[in-house]
């Protein structure tokens, strides 16, 4: 076996040098800055009550389940921010609560598709006018070993309007649904026609794969991939036996699913549409990988783990990937081939965050000008949205104490100056009828 096929999912505990205390795979699913984005609910999760000092990235899932806003109440802030520029974009709460905005991210239209006592498990940005969702039944959280429905639903007018798509089953070996903490589902869109949809358990090694595609917005889902918990691994099938990290596709054809296979790599790319499958060689030795996010068709980023955060960037579609420095943060969000940011913590002793910046690809990153943040700027780290070299948000994390109860919800903060100064926002909201 090659060293460069040789992989293993380590969480990283980092020091006090602007380095995030704690990694979580789910945070680097969907982070993109790029035409689509994707993101899957995750409900109510249990959490031990103890004092947190930097609280790890996967307690934005108490958000999803409707901790903090949700179905049936008033949305009082943004998470899944997804910007196509200072005025036009998306975002979603959890629950049903799908946003648009046409005048920044002061205001927000709450626009609701119609899908009734149904859960949203799947959202992907398919256009400043275009999402995608998939919706299942409620009561589907409560089986075991059976197939359940999940019902599409599109809108191309910034949710005036939604279409329902024709309903699809899906069967899972192990019992989980996309709606359960322990699975890990993508719906990912490279444009408002073709999409996939890929749901496995996580982090569950052997873990059963379904690919389904989409060539007509989403209105009807073939399966074009299914790998067993276990046996052998098929001819052009995914592998087997292996904890998936997620999927992303950069164009109509190529896309790949990443993770961890124990003592092997898991980074397979397909270039038939995920008809097919084939392991690709990647330069990381003992790495964990999160799915790629590409900038635009030629320019992509990746983020992995090996004992501590990884860099790697492709200038050629992801046929090559080289490494970078390690962005000491978490979730880097590039705006093209050389611009990009991502937001750590100053250690685990009273830490402030840090907003680090590169201009050369990741080669070399420096800290925003005013260096820490103490004092009128965001306290935790969280998922970032630029969209220049300067105007970014930053959606920040809930903030615990002893008890758990005790919690600040998370904050929408922009900064104009590339991070030098940040501004709290406080968005408004508007049902649409």
């Amino acid at each position: 076996m090659e060293d460069d096929d040789i992989r293993q999912l380590l969480h990283a505990t980092y020091t006090a040098d602007g380095r995030e205390p704690t990694v979580n795979p789910g945070t680097f699913e969907q982070q993109a800055k790029q035409p689509h984005r994707s993101n899957m609910a995750t409900p109510l999760i249990a959490v031990v009550a103890a004092l947190v000092v930097a609280v790890p990235v996967g307690v934005v899932a108490l958000v999803r389940g409707g901790v903090i806003g949700g179905s049936g109440g008033s949305t009082t802030l943004v998470e899944d921010l997804h910007m196509y520029g200072a005025n036009e974009g998306w975002a979603w709460a959890g629950g049903n609560e799908i946003m648009h905005t046409t005048s920044g991210v002061q205001h927000w239209t709450i626009v609701p598709p119609p899908i009734g006592n149904q859960a949203i498990v799947g959202v992907a940005w398919a256009g400043a006018d275009s999402a995608r969702i998939l919706a299942a039944p409620a009561a589907a959280a409560n089986t075991v070993e059976q197939p359940y429905t999940l019902t599409p639903w599109m809108t191309d007018n910034a949710g005036a309007t939604w279409t329902q798509g024709q309903p699809f089953r899906v069967l899972l070996e192990t019992g989980e649904i996309p709606s359960n903490g322990s699975s890990y589902a993508d719906l990912d869109f490279v444009d408002p026609l073709h999409g996939w949809f890929f749901d496995a358990q996580m982090p569950a090694v052997g873990a059963p794969m379904f690919v389904y595609r989409t060539v007509d917005g989403g209105v009807h889902w073939s399966q074009v991939e299914m790998t067993p918990a276990s046996g052998k691994t098929a001819p052009g099938a995914l592998p087997v036996g292996c904890s998936p990290y997620g999927m992303t596709f950069v164009s109509t054809t190529t896309g790949w699913v990443t993770g961890s296979c124990g003592l092997a790599t898991l980074f397979d790319v397909t270039h038939d549409r995920g008809a097919t499958w084939a392991p690709q060689t990647f330069p990381c030795t003992n790495c964990a990988l999160y799915p790629p996010q590409f900038a635009s068709a030629l320019d992509g980023q990746l983020f992995g783990e090996n004992g501590m955060g990884a860099l790697f960037v492709t200038s050629d579609g992801g046929r090559t990937w080289t490494a970078r420095t390690d962005p000491s943060g978490e979730a880097p969000d590039f705006i093209d081939a050389d611009h990009g940011f991502t937001m750590g913590l100053t250690g685990n002793i009273n830490p402030a965050a840090v907003l680090w910046r590169t201009t050369d690809g990741g080669a070399t990153w420096s800290q925003a000008p005013n260096g820490a943040i103490r004092g009128n700027g965001p306290a935790e780290t969280g998922e970032l949205d630029f969209i220049s070299a300067t105007t970014g948000w930053m959606e920040s994390l809930p903030v615990y104490s002893e008890p758990v109860p005790n919690m600040v919800p998370p904050q929408l903060w922009q900064t104009t100056d590339a991070g030098s100064t940040w501004t709290l926002i406080t968005p408004t909201f508007t049902t649409s009828k």
